[in-house]
């Protein structure tokens, strides 16, 4: 019997009841003492126990003596399990208190009969915007969609939804649930992906978020070397702004977002970890007036133009401190703002236009003789590069080995002492 992701339209998640039985069965070493509980009858037990071994492709428990343990396969359905059951209890004890009613009812109420056709309903209404085109992702009919999310509106006693001409979009409250659905739903889809390398088949998925640094050089490295393990793994690449991305991996959209690292980081579900440090540099098209020049001073520099990235990106935050310190020149002339590397390169190739900018975004760039970086320090240009994933992130193996080979990739340009 071999288990099957939940992706494949033939298969559905499991039973949100019948995974905490099988976590407090493993826990309690007593599948009637789960069933007690959960407040099962021992067939109904038994019953939900035989769905599971299907679902996951073989025996989850198994007799030892007097009691019940996870055999390795439960194992590790067991350890996604705790996980998903704490994502409950986490939403419940930071956002239940904002809701109405009493809040141990509440509390009580949503780790007791929150289903998976709940999840799938908010995840989905947030994702897509309405009812309709919900169920149209989710493959069920309307009234079925908007029958669950109102349950689950009951549930907390709050409001989740707001309707209009426009679409539907989430409350505050319907935000905070359906961020933590579609982590719930990041959680099973890890699991089926474990139950599967388990059995040999490495046919995961891993979602990688990129700044501009990595692009060029860092994130195609270790792209190359872990597919070569993993021939028949998906290993997806995004690009976006950065509040996109970070708030796509708080959804669980994305499973790592490397880059450029912010300062005064604010988002308590994450955590940045620093792989290495970058130079800035000015860097011109090759032919440009300044490359002739043996010394560069900040009174030439000041007869041109820049263009620059937008306001509040790590780069600009830079660039604005240069000129605050006297390092680079104060221009009150205007600038051109762009975030695209193509838009860039086209810019600096037609004009005498300056930027800065690390020379790993452009190597090739450089290396075809198309633009020149000039010979101008920039002290204090520094900027950590690294790689933000959510607190007490579980990765699959897969997943893992890609942050490995992550981690080579930066070894290899920097050696091992950074």
């Amino acid at each position: 019997m071999t288990a099957t992701t939940p992706r494949q339209a033939s298969v559905t998640y499991p039973n949100l009841r019948h995974l905490r039985l099988l976590e407090a069965a493993h826990r309690l070493g007593s599948l009637t003492a789960a069933a007690e509980t959960i407040l099962i009858s021992q067939p109904a037990a038994s019953q939900a126990i035989t769905r599971l071994n299907s679902q996951f492709g073989g025996k989850l428990l198994q007799r030892r003596g007097n009691g019940v343990f996870a055999t390795e396969r439960g194992l590790l359905v067991v350890r996604r399990t705790e996980r998903v059951l704490g994502l409950i209890k986490n939403y419940s004890q930071s956002s239940l208190r904002r809701l109405r009613g009493a809040r141990l009812e509440r509390e009580i109420a949503l780790e007791n009969h929150l289903t998976i056709s709940h999840v799938r309903a908010v995840s989905a209404v947030g994702r897509m915007g309405s009812f309709s085109a919900a169920a149209r992702s989710l493959g069920q009919t309307e009234p079925n969609v908007q029958r669950a999310a109102r349950e689950l509106e009951g549930i907390l006693g709050s409001k989740l939804f707001v309707g209009g001409v426009k679409g539907m979009h989430l409350t505050d409250g319907g935000e905070a649930i359906a961020r933590t659905a579609n982590l719930i739903l990041k959680e099973l889809d890890s699991t089926f992906e474990e139950i599967r390398e388990y059995e040999g088949a490495y046919d995961g998925r891993v979602v990688i978020g990129t700044l501009p640094l990595v692009r060029s050089w860092l994130v195609p490295e270790a792209v190359v070397a872990v597919s070569k393990g993993y021939p028949e793994a998906t290993i997806g690449i995004l690009d976006g702004t950065y509040e996109d991305l970070i708030h796509s991996l708080e959804s669980g959209g994305i499973d790592v977002l490397l880059g450029a690292l912010r300062e005064g980081f604010t988002h308590p579900g994450l955590e940045q970890e620093v792989l290495f440090e970058d130079q800035l540099s000015i860097v011109v098209r090759n032919g440009h007036p300044l490359t002739s020049l043996p010394e560069i001073s900040l009174e030439t520099l000041q007869q041109y133009a820049w263009v620059l990235p937008r306001p509040g990106t790590p780069t600009r935050d830079l660039f604005e401190r240069l000129v605050q310190s006297g390092a680079l020149p104060r221009d009150t002339r205007g600038c051109i703002e762009t975030g695209s590397l193509v838009a860039l390169r086209g810019i600096l190739m037609d004009t005498d236009y300056l930027t800065i900018i690390s020379p790993r975004q452009i190597v090739l760039e450089l290396e075809a003789g198309l633009l020149k970086v000039l010979p101008v320090p920039l002290k204090g240009s520094a900027r950590p590069i690294g790689m933000t994933t959510r607190n007490n992130w579980q990765p699959t193996r897969l997943q893992e080995d890609f942050v490995t080979s992550l981690r080579k990739a930066v070894e290899s340009q920097f050696g091992a002492d950074d």
